[in-house]
């Protein structure tokens, strides 16, 4: 599990991004691009549990760490890394779990935090 303590964004990502990202509309758009998709995200981890569908669960969560990392979203990567594990493993009790009592915090943390990066 993670630790509250857990850094939300990485400082160096996002300073990266801005270098990389300047020419092309800046960060802004990325975090914008980020939040957009953030409830899908969030539905298909949320269906793969109701489900009980481990390997949608182990997609779900490898495709949301990869958008999580490419903005340096440290504390969703770990969970999105559990979740990942647990779907490969099918043990979807920890999932839930996981899911019940971390999901929703962590995504409101990070939202939080990337409105912040937005200003």
């Amino acid at each position: 599990m993670l630790d509250n303590n857990h850094e939300v964004l990485s400082s160096a990502t996002l300073e990266q991004r801005r270098r990389e990202m300047q020419d092309i509309g800046g960060i802004v758009w990325l975090i914008d691009l980020f939040l957009s998709e953030l409830p899908n995200y969030e539905k298909e981890l949320k269906d793969a549990i109701t489900t009980e569908d481990s390997n949608a669960l182990y997609l779900a969560a490898h495709k949301f760490r990869g958008s999580c990392a490419n903005l340096g979203a440290i504390a969703m990567v770990e969970l999105c890394k559990e979740l990942e594990t647990l779907g490969q493993k099918g043990d979807m009790k920890p999932a839930t779990v996981i899911m019940a009592n971390s999901l929703d915090t962590e995504i409101q943390r990070l939202k939080q935090a990337l409105e912040q990066e937005r200003e």
